[in-house]
C-alpha cells in the first residue's frame, strides 16, 4: 500500500517540475516583450508631456495674438473715423 502513495507523490512531483518548466519558458519568453512595451509607453508618455507643453505654449500665443488683433480693430475702427473725417473735409 504505501508503494501506491510513493508512485501519486513522485508522479505529483514531475507533475510539479513540468509545471515549473513551462512557467519558466513562458515568463523568460515574455519579460523582454514586457521590458519592451513597458519602454514603448514611457516614450509615448514623453511624447504626450513634449505636446502637452507645445499645445499650451501655442495657446498663450494664440491669447496673446489674439488680444493684439483686438487692440488693432479698435485701433483701425479710430482710423477709419479719422479717415471719413478727413474725407469731408
Amino acid at each position: 500500500m504505501a508503494w501506491v502513495f510513493i508512485i501519486i507523490a513522485v508522479g505529483a512531483s514531475c507533475f510539479l517540475v513540468l509545471i515549473i518548466v513551462d512557467y519558466l519558458k513562458v515568463s523568460l519568453t515574455l519579460k523582454p516583450k514586457a521590458d519592451l512595451a513597458r519602454n514603448e509607453i514611457r516614450q509615448c508618455e514623453m511624447r504626450i508631456e513634449a505636446e502637452k507643453k507645445a499645445t499650451e505654449t501655442t495657446k498663450k500665443s494664440v491669447d496673446t495674438l489674439s488680444k493684439e488683433i483686438e487692440e488693432m480693430q479698435k485701433e483701425l475702427v479710430g482710423l477709419e473715423k479719422d479717415l471719413e473725417e478727413f474725407q469731408e473735409r
